[in-house]
């Protein structure tokens, strides 16, 4: 399958868009967004005709996936995001998305429909308008805005289990807390990285106004906020396995206890059940016509006052 180009620029005033074929056609000054869906080899490198693109971040975009980062060229930057996905069972996945970020150029390219870059491209006459560090601003600041449903989606499961784990602490319960957990440390991962991107292209005097440093800084309050949520669900997620833990290490006491009162009251019964089954030849009460009943009087009264005994002392 051959990559998608979709190619935005502003002329007189009106936003423009065309395929590849249309940056031979661009006036030198323009303000240009190139968005590349699926990327290959060939399109890359007809795109690094017209603008500067690395060679290694060229490489970067055609071997997914990479971590977020940030470089910093003499005539562009380079960085790569994440959008992270939630899923049901097997954690978070996640959509990359490679920027090139000049004076008068950004090439964005990804995969995966990514719904941010599709959100600023319906209102990329705004944005493309006002310049390029703005558009890249729009998507980054709902890539993250995106992060907080996939949180809280987290923070609701773990509730969820807090309260079941109290109720009755079950085995896949703790299978469900594991994925949880499994995905706070993921996003995390993700997380701690794209802040620092984030102030990387806030100090990028060369291809960022002074205008829009503020709002570049408004993303890093936002992953940091972002972060301190998923540190803090990291820490409710210890604290449910450790309800789990005591939950079972209780059931296990209460388990043992109940199995011991039981296993107490009988030994007296066995006791005398043992003596009398010696059958010596001059036992007593072997000869006596209701000894029979009264040792069985004897050890159900034993076996009744021992468990009033323990009832009283609650110790069953």
């Amino acid at each position: 399958m051959s990559a998608a180009v979709t190619v935005r620029w502003i002329e007189d005033g009106v936003l423009r868009a065309g395929g590849l074929d249309a940056l031979a056609t661009l006036p030198p000054d323009a303000v240009v967004w190139a968005d590349v869906l699926d990327p290959d080899e060939p399109t890359l490198l007809a795109l690094a005709k017209r603008f500067p693109m690395h060679p290694l971040a060229i490489e970067d975009c055609l071997h997914f996936p990479q971590r977020p980062k940030i470089d910093v060229y003499p005539d562009s930057t380079f960085a790569i995001w994440l959008v992270p996905l939630l899923l049901d069972e097997d954690g978070v996945a996640t959509h990359e998305l490679d920027v090139f970020l000049g004076a008068e150029h950004l090439v964005t390219v990804h995969r995966e429909a990514i719904k941010a870059v599709d959100d600023v491209a319906s209102e990329a006459a705004t944005f493309t308008a006002r310049g390029v560090e703005w558009t890249l601003h729009a998507i980054l600041d709902r890539a993250v805005d995106a992060l907080f449903p996939v949180v809280e989606q987290i923070a609701d499961a773990l509730e969820e289990l807090e309260d079941a784990m109290l109720a009755d602490a079950r085995t896949e319960h703790l299978s469900r807390l594991y994925a949880a957990k499994r995905a706070l440390v993921q996003l995390h991962k993700i997380l701690v990285p794209e802040r620092d991107v984030v102030r990387g292209l806030a100090r990028l005097e060369a291809f960022v106004e002074p205008d829009a440093y503020m709002y570049f800084q408004d993303i890093g309050d936002h992953l940091a906020r972002a972060i301190d949520s998923v540190e803090t669900y990291r820490d409710v997620a210890t604290g449910a396995m450790d309800i789990y833990l005591s939950a079972q290490s209780n059931r296990m006491n209460e388990i043992m206890k109940q199995l011991t009162v039981i296993a107490t009251i009988f030994m007296p019964l066995t006791l005398i059940s043992s003596i009398y089954g010696m059958n010596f030849r001059y036992m007593p009460e072997l000869e006596w016509r209701y000894g029979y009943f009264a040792v069985l009087a004897v050890m159900a009264f034993i076996a009744a006052w021992m468990v009033w005994f323990f009832r009283r002392r609650r110790w069953w």
